[in-house]
């Protein structure tokens, strides 16, 4: 399992308006929909010979031989339970297998380490094969987005083809994608990290936030929410609430019950606006 930190008044509703375009067939023209990536900018490639790797531990981080802890950034956690653990330590076997007396590299530019101590950045092998990306392509772990960044294009494109071809976790029913209007299917999964998918039928706000309430059935039905302190944000990645109405969604994150069933997202990257 991964640290829960990590997951990343009265609703007023509006009739929608007619603002702007907001649609993509998949995660791979994610690219487009973000301009504040740009185009010109890429996911970082190996630059810096980090030193061999001595074990990987338990969360998916690699502990180098000098003591540094180093993890991929963008990995969904397993819910805490049998399935979610044996989920993990496959995960970790394979990372162990694929780092057994490697040299890991790393960018050169790293970022400070977090709160745990780790370093979040893209792992590579010498060879300059990327672990987070080959986990994901195996169907080894899911992408949680914590927030915009070029990395998460490769990984989301090798999570759809990992899905199509049912490869681990994907041949398992369990982690199959939520309908959002499913209260049996949502209770079942409270305070896991899921993927849902549904029609979006209203927008509500609050004085702090914005809801995206999926489903017909108001308080049994998934709701999608982000403060509108976040909204300029979400608007400049493409996701503008008012021109969702209608669309099918899907979204990734942790689920929760407060007063309905609710998913709090910090990123566009969360969203995936379906096909019409």
């Amino acid at each position: 399992m991964l640290y829960p930190a990590e997951l990343p008044g009265r609703a007023r509703h509006y009739s929608p308006k007619a603002l702007i375009r907001s649609r993509a067939l998949c995660f791979v023209l994610l690219a487009l929909l973000w301009p504040g990536l740009g185009l010109a900018q890429t996911c970082p490639r190996p630059e810096q010979n980090a030193g061999p790797a001595a074990k990987v531990h338990s969360r998916l981080e690699i502990e180098l031989q000098d003591g540094r802890l180093i993890r991929a950034p963008h990995l969904a956690p397993f819910e805490a339970s049998a399935r979610g653990s044996s989920r993990m330590a496959q995960a970790r076997a394979a990372l162990e297998d694929w780092t057994r007396g490697e040299a890991i590299a790393i960018g050169q530019r790293l970022p400070l380490a977090d709160r745990w101590g780790r370093i979040l950045t893209p792992v590579f092998l010498a060879n300059g094969q990327d672990l987070g990306l080959r986990l994901v392509a195996q169907g080894l772990v899911r992408v949680g987005p914590a927030h915009t960044d070029p990395c998460l294009i490769p990984l989301l494109a090798a999570e759809i083809q990992a899905r199509k071809a049912k490869l681990g976790l994907w041949a398992d029913s369990y982690y199959s994608v939520l309908p959002a209007h499913s209260s049996a299917a949502l209770a079942a999964h409270a305070g896991e990290f899921v993927i849902a998918e549904g029609m979006v039928q209203r927008i509500g706000q609050t004085s702090t936030r914005i809801y995206i309430d999926l489903g017909p059935a108001r308080g049994s039905n998934l709701s999608v929410t982000f403060t509108r302190q976040n909204a300029k944000a979400f608007a400049d990645g493409g996701i503008v609430p008012d021109a969702l109405v209608g669309k099918t969604i899907r979204v990734r994150g942790l689920l929760e019950y407060r007063t309905r069933p609710q998913i709090e997202i910090y990123t566009p990257a969360a969203i995936e606006v379906m096909g019409s």
